[in-house]
């Protein structure tokens, strides 16, 4: 099948499976399931296909940055919202996902420090992540949101995987987790149910980064010596392992 129409189809899918999750089981769980590897594993996928098995691999270092910088996304969201509209604090929250790209991809740490360290901050984030308000929530929708939200992240997917050859392994790494579905789940709770629904979505889905992360974390060691399907199959499994897990401790 032709790369472009899996891009058209698979990820405009996920991003309505996640929105329809949300609204039958909540914002934390939502947020939690948004989590899941959903367009980091196609978009992964694509570096392969089109660019081979060893930048995919050396993508994963970059991936790990990201993370990190993603982690500083939804922390800063979170906090500004409570004061703020969405657009000036989706503005805020990018200012400090860059600066925090920035920083950790001029350490230039390695694989087994990078995961650490994303995980220890997961933690931490976590222990400290702003708490909802008592104040009541209201519920709106907008007219064909579903298909916007397929749209922004679709677009997002193409305009990656397109510029992967130019912007190498280590950038494509650092922006496969860039915050476009957390950005689209993010603003319209944020909109249309207010700051507490955006810093519960946040919260699950910084919960499911621990799973996430070790996601990606271990196709360094499995692709080298499994194919795709396989390596995908067995990482998929241990992150929804975790993410159950986290789902039961927080």
């Amino acid at each position: 099948m032709n790369l472009l129409l899996i891009k058209l189809t698979i990820i405009p899918g996920v991003i309505a499976l996640v929105t329809l999750a949300i609204r039958k089981w909540g914002n934390k769980i939502g947020g939690l399931i948004g989590s899941m590897p959903w367009t980091a594993g196609p978009t992964l996928l694509f570096f392969i296909l089109e660019q081979g098995k060893t930048f995919g691999i050396q993508s994963i270092q970059g991936a790990m940055t990201g993370i990190l910088a993603l982690i500083s996304f939804c922390f800063s969201y979170s906090t500004f919202s409570r004061k703020l509209s969405w657009f000036p604090t989706l503005l805020l929250a990018y200012g400090v996902y860059t600066a925090t790209a920035l920083f950790f991809n001029y350490l230039q740490l390695n694989l087994w420090l990078s995961y650490s360290l994303v995980i220890t901050s997961t933690l931490i984030a976590l222990r400290f992540f702003p708490a909802p308000t008592k104040q009541v929530t209201t519920t709106r929708r907008l007219p064909f949101d579903i298909l916007i939200r397929m749209a922004v992240a679709t677009l997002f997917v193409l305009a990656i995987t397109g510029l992967a050859s130019v912007l190498g392994p280590n950038w494509s790494g650092i922006l496969t987790p860039f915050p476009i579905m957390t950005s689209v789940l993010a603003i319209f709770s944020h909109t249309l149910q207010g700051s507490n629904a955006a810093i519960t979505t946040l919260r699950g889905l910084v919960m499911g980064l621990l799973g996430f992360t070790t996601f990606l974390f271990l196709q360094a060691f499995l692709l080298p010596s499994f194919s795709v399907a396989l390596s995908f199959g067995l990482a998929f499994i241990v992150n929804a392992l975790i993410n159950l897990t986290a789902s039961r401790v927080w």
